[in-house]
């Protein structure tokens, strides 16, 4: 039996002539007009008679298995013409191979071995650099957030030069000289506007804020937050657990009322920095000529000066960095930060203003006659004016001197 194929075998007979009778009978029988005039085409009836008993008994059993009832009886496919395939040179081994014409490497790899094949040749590519799985990366030098690896100067598209000196402190100069000093290592800042009139301090122990002939404070503890305006009638005072507002003056301390910033709702140094820079389109290109014509040595103290504009910079080895601005009318402005202690200081002809921390930390703040003293250990809240002192102890009472 032929393999997937299902055949009837054929009786064969000892008889010639009632073989050649059945042979010709059987099949005209089964078929109709249309499919005897087939087998009619392929098989002639001048063939079945001229096959004998010989040539019967000569099929093999697997030729006989091989032709199919069904074979007899279908008319045979016309063949279609053969296609020539197409032929390879022998100069050619393979399409794919890297000795053939039409295999063209690339230019940066032109200079592989001839006799490499392809797979070595992927495993080669595969090793090149910058793919090399076998050269580790270069290691990445990570400097610490605050690295004194040198002093830089940039002009930033706001409009103000940012000088980042060493030990993390920053200064920045706009193009009207307004001036901002941050001491990263103690989280402090400080601004002084263009016009000088307006100041802000941001400082661990407290805020202040001076917008011309008024200073106000504010601190924050534990116990609670105290508020203070220094202003031409005196000093007011008070305090979030107390329902009244004070007025030290000349005649003493009484009840009075009062109205007082927060000045722990926004970022004051940032906020008056920014809105005293120049607006206009010249401040990048003026910052620019300021950055050019900075000067800058180094005495035999080991203090690194600059000269920025009417700006003088120094910055001592330990990190204290002094920012002096001098008017034309004579008045000078001293900022001061130290990253090592954390101390600020603000001097002017209207105000003098001092904070640290530590164990000595506090903040001290005096205007003429008037003055105002915060110790961060005590908790203790004191203003001074005209000989009188008031404010709140330990507990936060009210206290009256």
């Amino acid at each position: 039996m032929g393999k997937g194929k299902q055949t009837t075998s054929l009786p064969v007979t000892m008889g010639y002539r009632e073989n050649h009778d059945k042979e010709n009978r059987s099949p005209i029988k089964r078929k109709d007009a249309k499919a005897s005039s087939s087998l009619a085409n392929v098989v002639s009836n001048d063939a079945l008679t001229r096959v004998g008993h010989d040539a019967l008994t000569k099929v093999g059993h697997d030729a006989l298995t091989k032709v199919g009832h069904d074979a007899l009886t279908k008319v045979r496919p016309k063949t279609p013409a053969r296609v020539t395939p197409l032929s390879i040179p022998s100069s050619m081994s393979s399409p794919l191979s890297p000795s053939a014409d039409v295999f063209q490497l690339p230019p940066h790899i032109s200079a592989l071995p001839a006799d490499t094949n392809l797979s070595s040749l992927f495993s080669t590519l595969s090793l090149t650099p910058p793919f090399s799985p076998h050269l580790p990366p270069p290691p990445v030098r990570q400097s610490p957030p605050h690295s004194d690896s040198g002093v830089t100067a940039v002009v930033e598209q706001e409009g103000y030069i940012s000088l980042r000196l060493r030990h993390a402190v920053v200064l920045d100069i706009s193009a009207n000289q307004a001036i901002r000093l941050t001491n990263n290592l103690k989280n402090s800042s400080m601004s002084l506007s263009a016009c000088t009139t307006q100041m802000a301090l941001v400082h661990p122990k407290g805020r202040i804020l001076q917008y011309g002939p008024r200073v106000e404070v504010q601190t924050e503890d534990d116990v609670s937050v105290k508020n203070a305006k220094i202003y031409p009638r005196g000093i007011s005072f008070t305090a979030n657990n107390m329902a009244l507002v004070y007025l030290l003056d000349e005649a003493g301390a009484r009840s009075t009322s009062d109205m007082f910033h927060d000045l722990y709702a926004t970022q004051i140094v940032d906020t008056l920095f920014m809105e005293s820079c120049q607006r206009e389109g010249q401040a990048v290109p003026t910052c620019i000529r300021l950055l050019d014509k900075a000067r800058y040595w180094r005495t035999e103290a080991g203090v690194d000066c600059w000269v920025i504009g009417h700006v003088f910079i120094q910055q001592t080895e330990d990190g204290l960095v002094t920012v002096e601005r001098e008017l034309q009318q004579g008045d000078t402005f001293v900022l001061k930060t130290s990253p090592s202690n954390g101390k600020v200081r603000f001097d002017s002809r209207f105000v003098q203003m001092t904070a640290s921390l530590g164990d000595e930390s506090h903040m001290f703040l005096r205007s003429r006659d008037r003055r105002l003293h915060y110790s961060g250990q005590t908790k203790v809240f004191t203003v001074r004016n005209a000989g009188h002192s008031a404010g709140f102890d330990e507990e936060g009472e009210l206290r009256i001197f």
